[in-house]
Order: C-alpha cells, then structure tokens, then sequence
C-alpha cells in the first residue's frame, strides 16, 4: 500500500504522469457488440472495481494536499471539493486529424460545424470517471433502492450493456458520461455547473 501511495503522490500530486486506467483483465469489446455473456462478465467486474478505484482516488487526493480538512465520506456535501479538485485538474488536447477526419465522413456539415477541435485528454478521463463512481457511491449510499445495473435491450438504448445507476424515474444514470460533460461544460466557460449541482438535480428523480 505505500508503496502504491507514493507512485499516486508522484502521478497525482504533480501530474507528472497518466493517472493509472481501468482496464479489464480480457478482451475489450464494443458495448454495443457485447453479447448478453460479455456484458455480464464486464458488469460484474467493473462493479468490483469500484471500491479499489475510489480508494485510488481519495488517497491521490490526499496525497495533493490539497483539501485536508474536507472529509470525502460520501456526503452529498462532499462532492463540493471534489469537483473544485477535479476541476482544477481538467486538460485538453487537439483532436487528431484522423479523427476530425473520421468525423467529416460519418458527420452531415451542419452537425460538423458544431464538433469541437479539442477534447479532454487521457488523465482527465480517468480522472473524470473515478469521480463519477463516487458520485454514483453518494447516491447509493443515501437511497437504498438505487443499484448498479446493465440492459441488455432495447438495442437502440444509448446505454446498451454499459453499467449504470439504476431506480430513477425517468431513466438510468451513467455516472461517467454525466462528469466527462461537466469537464467538458467547465472547459466551455459554463461554470455555473458543478458536481452537487448535479446531485440536486438527480435527487429530485429518485
């Protein structure tokens, strides 16, 4: 552990190198690919690795010394320095010409013209998505009758197989998506947007 601790303090507190990813132990596959088997195999994995990423988070946290008298207890209140560290962290990098190109070929011109020339880079993305477990944690730990959950179908489902918070009215939560567009609003100049924010605004379909 202290050892990990000190590669953390390394990779988070001066960001010197990428933030370490979440990978599954087998072959990656498209969700929307996934067979019923696949998509199960990964839920049950990613939901496993949570709590070993939250605690990769908190100690990187930590290690930043950043908020030392903020206690991240999984407190709708919590999430009010987490996304000020977060934020803090977020960072951009050009899109690559093959992908503008991939993007000119499956994209009509009125859509094109909207797509941004940046995109967040690698460390914020995972980043992004330790924050959202979180996030989702908070939830769950306050309403009982929330769950981690997947759907197999309808095919056309925008989150087809992927893991999401599930018992909102109205729909899923996918945590990640939901934090990756707050980094993305954030770097658009939108700051009126925050993480508990967002909270107050999925509370109120619970």
């Amino acid at each position: 552990m202290t050892n990990r601790k000190n590669q953390d303090s390394q990779v988070i507190g001066k960001m010197a190198t990428q933030y370490p990813m979440m990978v599954p132990p087998f072959g990656v596959v498209d969700f929307p690919e996934m067979t019923k088997s696949q998509a199960q195999q990964h839920f049950e994995w990613f939901v496993g690795e949570v709590p070993t990423r939250i605690s990769l988070l908190l100690e990187a946290i930590e290690a930043s010394g950043e908020h030392p008298g903020d206690p991240f207890d999984f407190a709708p209140e919590s999430l009010k320095p987490l996304w000020e560290w977060l934020r803090a962290r977020i960072r951009t990098v050009p899109r690559s010409g093959e992908k503008m190109e991939e993007f000119r070929k499956s994209l009509p011109s009125w859509i094109l013209e909207h797509v941004d020339k940046w995109e967040l880079d690698t460390n914020t993305m995972m980043l992004a998505t330790d924050v959202s477990l979180y996030f989702a944690e908070v939830f769950l730990r306050k309403y009982p009758q929330l769950k981690w959950g997947f759907k197999t179908k309808p095919k056309r489902d925008v989150y087809l197989n992927k893991p999401v918070v599930t018992g909102f009215r109205g729909g899923d939560m996918h945590p990640p998506t939901i934090v990756v567009n707050l980094c993305k609003w954030h770097v658009e100049g939108r700051h009126d947007k925050s993480l508990y924010a967002l909270y107050e605004v999925w509370s109120s379909f619970v």
